[in-house]
């Protein structure tokens, strides 16, 4: 089992960016832990002038 403090140094997270429509690794991400107790890692699309934000939940 992946240990979820360390998957962001491990692994590369991508997600969905829903402001430019294309998928790609979130850049800047954190973990943070929902209120339903679900862990979704949060930062930034990573593609060249797009500003918009990349959630994806992880477990």
């Amino acid at each position: 089992m992946v240990c979820l403090e360390h998957m962001s140094e491990m692994a590369v997270i991508e997600g969905f960016c829903l402001k430019c429509k294309t998928y790609g690794p979130i850049k800047d991400g954190q973990l943070f832990k929902m209120s339903n107790g679900r862990t979704r890692m949060g930062g930034h699309c990573s593609q060249l002038g797009c500003t918009g934000k990349i959630s994806k939940i992880v477990s």
